[in-house]
């Protein structure tokens, strides 16, 4: 998980300096993550699971796959 990753770095580093594109990028992070997370542990309906999957996508694309 990129949070979890991002937490670790922040608590050996020091907190970033983010420009704006970065902070919005990290919060959208952050959403995708809670929202697959959320939807996995209540059990994805069949409507939810294309949502569930572009979500999974978009992630591994802002991530690029860390």
């Amino acid at each position: 998980m990129y949070s979890k990753y991002f937490s670790n770095v922040v608590k050996s580093q020091g907190v970033p300096h983010l420009n704006a594109d970065q902070f919005v990028r990290y919060q959208n992070i952050i959403a995708l993550e809670y929202f697959i997370n959320f939807t996995k542990k209540i059990g994805v309906s069949h409507s939810l699971f294309g949502h569930v999957t572009k979500a999974e996508k978009n992630l591994e694309r802002l991530t690029k796959k860390l």
